[in-house]
């Protein structure tokens, strides 16, 4: 009775200590209560099974036993996947078996020096060194917090084979240790025991580093990409903004062309151009660069921005020898101040007219000419930019409002006059319909370009 109550005591203590080694090597230390007093149940009954498997079988089934039982026990406890649970129980007792054969040899010693022969004593010193090996241990700081590479997450399964092989062997030799008489079969196996518990430690050592230099690498490639998206972010807020500033320069480009030709109708005006014979200069200076052609009357919107837009690009007409006409349908005021602001309608034409005006002019098309229409179109308010010139580059249309892009760069076309326009359409929920006509003859026009401000936002190109 008093060796079994000692059996009972033992194995209780030594499945505690398992126990906690596997919560120090996964850093899982943290059990909620109920977890706690089911563990404590669990455990009573583990010990009691396995005395019972001590005294009837042998002692390799009871490790055996004992490894199956506390896996099963933690993973339903803790929710941790059987097979992990199990390596890890494996790599718990072996380095439990090592503490032991240090703590037994240690108590050797002492039994030696002061002849103790109470056996509880003797259990007592034997787990009280035990105990203080375990804390000597998981002082070390690299292992304090868990062993990495056995930690659920970062799992490995070609560690998982060397840990296996080298716990069983460490198992199997104590096994066999402790129930052979033979003096130098136990020499061997002592040897074999100190040399594979001597590798697990190195093991554990190179693991340790290596995590070590895998977290720092992690560390550094992460840091790498902060960085690199940074830059990124950088390059998109320095294209957004180099962007905007094109848009504006464009816009304003328009504006400071409709101001120049405004001032040199004002200039000719003036008596102080007469006097200095400014107006007689200008005069002449038009008459050789237009060969004496003028402007014919066209439609007003009575808005004097959008009808001095107009007047400007029909002066650029003028000079490149191509026929313009606006008409305008309905009240603009209206428009203007329901539909679409006037600066932005402002834009729209001088955008859409430019482009016009550098697509006939690489037309070989008799007919050299554009309409505006501008107004209450078919029952909705909107723009309509006809003309006879080339036809829309296939690569100009696959890009329309993503990026800036034009094939007559060397002309003046920025790209950005289609980028103003898909920021409008998005602004007031516009849509854009092309329309191509057919190719260039003298009898029509070649394409159509219409803006309706019908709140549909849709995109469509037809032939």
């Amino acid at each position: 009775m008093i060796d079994n109550k000692i059996m009972l005591v033992k194995i209780f203590f030594y499945l505690n200590y398992i126990v906690y080694v596997f919560k120090k090597i996964t850093n899982h230390e943290n059990y909620k209560s109920n977890e706690k007093v089911f563990m404590l149940f669990g455990l009573i009954i583990v010990t009691i099974i396995l005395c019972i498997i001590e005294i009837q079988w042998n002692f390799l089934i009871k490790i055996l036993s004992m490894i199956l039982l506390l896996s099963l026990l933690i993973s339903n406890i803790k929710k941790f996947k059987i097979g992990w649970t199990i390596v890890v129980v494996t790599f718990s007792i072996s380095i439990n078996y090592i503490l032991l054969f240090i703590s037994n040899i240690i108590t050797y010693s002492i039994n030696y020096k002061y002849s103790i022969k109470n056996d509880f004593i003797n259990l007592l010193i034997i787990s009280c060194i035990h105990l203080m090996l375990l804390f000597l241990l998981f002082s070390i700081k690299r292992i304090k917090k868990g062993i990495s590479f056995l930690n659920e997450k970062k799992y490995d399964e070609n560690i998982e084979i060397i840990i296996l092989n080298l716990c069983m062997y460490i198992l199997f030799s104590f096994i066999i240790f402790s129930n052979t008489s033979n003096i130098e079969i136990s020499k061997n196996l002592f040897l074999g025991f100190i040399f594979i518990s001597i590798i697990i430690f190195i093991i554990i050592q190179k693991s340790i580093e290596l995590y070590y230099k895998q977290k720092l690498l992690i560390q550094d490639l992460n840091e790498t990409k902060k960085e690199l998206e940074d830059k990124e972010k950088e390059i998109q807020i320095l294209e957004q903004e180099n962007l905007n500033f094109s848009k504006k320069s464009h816009s304003l480009a328009h504006k400071q062309k409709v101001l120049e030709h405004k001032i040199n109708k004002l200039l000719l005006k003036t008596e102080c151009a007469e006097e200095f014979d400014l107006k007689d200069r200008v005069e002449d200076i038009s008459k050789e660069l237009l060969e004496g052609a003028e402007c014919g009357y066209i439609d007003k919107t009575g808005i004097s921005n959008i009808d001095d837009m107009l007047e400007t690009m029909q002066e650029e007409c003028r000079k490149n020898n191509i026929e313009f006409n606006v008409q305008i349908y309905g009240n603009i005021f209206k428009m203007v101040n329901n539909y679409i602001e006037k600066d932005d309608l402002e834009i729209l034409l001088a955008d859409h007219i430019k482009d016009a005006i550098i697509a006939v002019n690489h037309s070989d098309n008799i007919n050299r000419s554009i309409l505006v229409k501008l107004g209450k179109i078919d029952n909705c308010y909107g723009i309509y930019f006809y003309d006879s010139g080339v036809e829309f580059d296939k690569k100009v249309l696959e890009n329309l409002g993503q990026k800036p892009i034009t094939t007559y760069s060397n002309e003046g076309g920025t790209g950005m006059g289609f980028m103003n326009t898909f920021d409008n359409l998005r602004k007031y929920n516009a849509s854009l319909k092309i329309n191509h006509l057919g190719k260039p003859c003298k009898e029509n026009f070649t394409k159509i370009i219409m803006i309706k401000f019908d709140k549909n936002a849709n995109f469509c190109l037809t032939n």
